[in-house]
């Protein structure tokens, strides 16, 4: 349900807790706006289950802040409250009903002793400085029930009209937690979990082309950022092809290492040269040599007893095609026909 021109917004979810956005001042104000106390609880009373209060507010009118923090906190079931911009005044005793108190990055709380206006002669004076002080008291102790801080302090705080960053609300115990947000992907970071994947993936034995969808959509700036990476990634040193097979021969674990530097397989004991062929990774773990790569595909035709001819040559094609000219620039024209179809795709896609 909606109430006037979104000064609040109460709505109820499918599933999970109904959201209800605070987002004026406490209290009706003479032009219709204000979130008004009576209002408020009387929608809320019409929502069940649990609900999760959004409050950016520079507060109001005391009483009608009070009545709203009982209605929220008396309510049965799970009552969140996040402090989405700014909980000023009256709107900062409000955000403590929450079970679950919550302030978002950025946001500020700000507390002050009570004010009011009053009309008369000394004694009217006097008796107003005294409720004031009432007022002030009673909302020293709302802080003091929830943050487990004594009023007095609370009191003097109020009087210094203190604000409060988001961390130093958490601090001063006026929120329990600072808001999560989802983990930010940059186009960079993205792609180069992507390019990392890819190198990694050894083509199928039948001979057919490593996967070419991605495992997240990537954006027009994350698919030039792969093909750069794609294309960085590259030993540009001399080859050594025996150098590199003796090297994974002498390693702790000479069939995992030499099967990491080599396209080709051959009949034999995995864990001796002769069942391995086609290198082009100096070390296992190195990105491909270029000089490498090009000698093994060069060498696929006259090497023999392959046992993945089909694939092997797929593979190399596949490091060859991604490695471009050694540059950073977008070599479409060099990429593999599987991964230029893939990122093609998902360009015309709009993603």
């Amino acid at each position: 349900m909606k109430r006037g021109d979104g000064w609040y917004r109460i709505q109820n979810a499918a599933s999970g807790p109904a959201r209800v956005d605070i987002y004026d001042e406490i209290g009706a104000d003479p032009w219709g706006g204000g979130v008004s106390a009576s209002a408020f609880a009387a929608d809320l009373a019409k929502v069940e289950g649990d609900v999760e209060v959004h409050i950016n507010s520079p507060g109001g009118n005391v009483f009608d802040g009070l009545a709203i923090y009982n209605a929220l906190a008396s309510r049965p079931g799970n009552v969140t409250t996040v402090v989405d911009g700014l909980a000023a005044s009256a709107a900062s005793f409000v955000a403590q009903a929450g079970r679950s108190r919550v302030i978002s990055p950025g946001a500020m709380v700000m507390i002050h002793d009570a004010q009011g206006m009053a009309l008369g002669d000394a004694a009217t004076m006097r008796e107003t400085a005294d409720l004031l002080d009432k007022a002030s008291g009673n909302l020293a102790g709302i802080y003091a029930a929830h943050t487990g801080r004594p009023a007095g302090g609370w009191r003097d705080a109020m009087r210094a009209e203190t604000w409060y960053t988001a961390d130093e609300a958490v601090e001063a115990g006026l929120a329990d937690r600072l808001a999560e947000r989802p983990a930010a992907k940059s186009a960079a970071a993205l792609a180069a979990k992507w390019a990392a994947e890819l190198r990694n993936v050894a083509p199928r034995e039948d001979g057919a082309p490593a996967p070419a969808a991605p495992p997240e959509a990537l954006t027009g700036e994350e698919i030039t950022a792969v093909r750069q990476l794609l294309n960085a990634a590259v030993d540009e040193s001399a080859w050594d092809g025996p150098a590199a097979m003796s090297a994974a021969s002498k390693a702790d674990d000479p069939a995992a290492a030499l099967s990491a530097i080599c396209a080709g397989k051959r009949d034999g004991d995995p864990a001796t040269q002769a069942a391995h062929a086609l290198p082009h990774h100096k070390h296992q773990g190195d990105p491909p040599n270029r000089a490498g790569v090009s000698a093994a595909l060069g060498r696929i035709g006259g090497t023999q007893g392959l046992t993945n001819k089909a694939a092997a040559q797929a593979h190399l094609e596949a490091h060859r095609g991604a490695m471009g000219s050694g540059s950073t620039d977008d070599h479409a024209d060099l990429m593999p026909a599987w991964l230029t179809k893939a990122l093609t795709a998902k360009e015309a896609a709009g993603q």
